[in-house]
């Protein structure tokens, strides 16, 4: 960074937010995001069933391994990257929330926190791999 002068952390972080119009936005690929979501799945499970009720490590953490991977998708510059992340993280934040209150029987307990995030992780990543995949408007 040393070489890019003054000015080149501001390029850097405009190009995070805004892109140059003429690079190619490809959709995301789904294997990548499905790998990430059956290791967080995985993670989860290990959280759930190793971790003390009362511990700071939930399952919930299982959504971070996911939206890292999603962000690494965004720094790539796909296609509608900014409300797709975002529509996906609202998304999973509301189905776990609606899951946690709607469905008896869940408890404080790991193992019902992790039944209200898996769903809500999975369909997470599936409404963030179908926002990229919408036609991009040619205008831009």
């Amino acid at each position: 960074m040393a070489d890019k002068g003054k000015h080149g952390f501001v390029r850097s972080v405009r190009r995070f937010f805004w892109l140059p119009r003429d690079m190619p936005r490809r959709p995301a690929a789904a294997g990548p995001l499905v790998r990430a979501l059956l290791f967080g799945l995985a993670m989860g499970a290990v959280f759930a069933v190793f971790t003390p009720d009362d511990d700071v490590v939930t399952p919930s953490l299982m959504t971070v391994i996911v939206w890292v991977a999603m962000l690494d998708d965004v720094i790539k510059g796909v296609r509608h990257r900014w409300p797709a992340f975002l529509t996906s993280w609202a998304v999973c934040w509301s189905l776990a929330r609606l899951l946690s209150a709607k469905m008896p029987g869940l408890g404080d307990s790991h193992w019902d926190e992790f039944a209200a995030f898996a769903p809500a992780t999975a369909v997470s990543v599936a409404v963030f791999v179908e926002i990229t995949r919408l036609p991009q408007n040619r205008r831009l």
